[in-house]
């Protein structure tokens, strides 16, 4: 979504019960389904675990479906939809995609514009689950530092890239909250 800013710090959020059930790197759940990696070329050095997926053909004006994953297990969903919960408050929106995406020690995502419109009419919102000051979040070529227990919405429409420089792998919570003029 269109912002005035690239990055808006949206509100504190205590992570640590998600930090709590985080399955650790060789956990078969983040390879238990590869649509974000697939779908999305820039995101193959990621892995995810996908709790909410907004179906592909969805179309302004159009009914808006969401298919729940169930495969993540009740200790780690019950935080990440509380969050969720809060995000659809904050927007008085429908929360329309939601995974936790891993990033290897030394990993790069590469500058990139999300395009398509069911990426950008939506707020686009990362809380930081596991990261480091190794960590940059680029947007518009100027590095960010997305500390934990915050939530943040970015502008998903401004040139963006991450690059961890850490031993240590990033996991961010992402969250997409479709505006409530857009649900139908």
């Amino acid at each position: 979504m269109k912002l005035n800013e690239p990055l808006i710090n949206l509100f504190d959020w205590p992570i640590q019960d998600i930090l709590n059930a985080l399955p650790d790197e060789n956990s078969p759940l983040w390879d238990a389904d590869r649509t974000r990696q697939t779908t999305y070329q820039v995101h193959r050095q990621t892995r995810s675990i996908i709790f909410d997926w907004l179906d592909a053909n969805w179309e302004v004006g159009g009914p808006v479906n969401v298919k729940r994953y169930n495969y993540a297990p009740p200790e780690l969903c019950a935080p990440v939809y509380a969050l969720a919960d809060r995000l659809e408050a904050q927007y008085s929106g429908k929360l329309v995609r939601m995974t936790l995406a891993e990033l290897a020690p030394r990993g790069k995502i590469a500058t990139h514009v999300d395009n398509g419109i069911s990426i950008t009419a939506v707020h686009r919102c990362h809380i930081p689950v596991l990261t480091n000051e190794g960590v940059k979040f680029i947007i518009e070529r100027i590095p960010y530092f997305l500390k934990p227990d915050i939530a943040y919405e970015f502008d998903n429409t401004r040139a963006h890239s991450v690059d961890n420089q850490s031993d240590q792998r990033r996991v961010h919570l992402l969250c997409d909250v479709l505006p409530p003029e857009l649900v139908v």
